[in-house]
């Protein structure tokens, strides 16, 4: 698809699409209507990291009985950086419920 600048990318269809009257301004519905979908995204994304960290736990899982008898600093330096990574992405799953929270809580403030 192009338009008068170039091809129009997904994004650009995405963030445009509550913006569509002739004064560039979007209604109140258009706007709660796209944090909401923003809203669902973050739970859906939030729903593939929780899927990460089960899976990063699983690693973590074997990486321990791979390890049991030895003391090999490689071994324990894997198992470390494993754990690392699930607690980032712990993390990431909380931040990103604070957005989806701060979505909702907006759309409730628009009424």
């Amino acid at each position: 698809m192009l338009d008068s600048v170039g091809p129009a990318t997904k994004r650009d269809r995405q963030t445009t699409s509550a913006v569509d009257r002739k004064d560039g301004m979007a209604s109140i519905e258009q706007v709660k209507a796209e944090l909401a979908q923003a809203a669902e995204q973050c739970n859906a994304t939030t729903g593939q990291i929780r899927a990460a960290i089960d899976g990063t736990e699983q690693v973590i899982s074997r990486l321990r009985a791979v390890a049991a008898g030895t003391g090999h600093p490689a071994i324990a330096e894997a198992i470390s950086r494993a754990e690392q990574s699930k607690q980032r992405l712990v993390e990431a799953a909380t931040v990103l419920q604070g957005s989806t929270q701060a979505a909702r809580q907006y759309i409730s403030i628009l009424g």
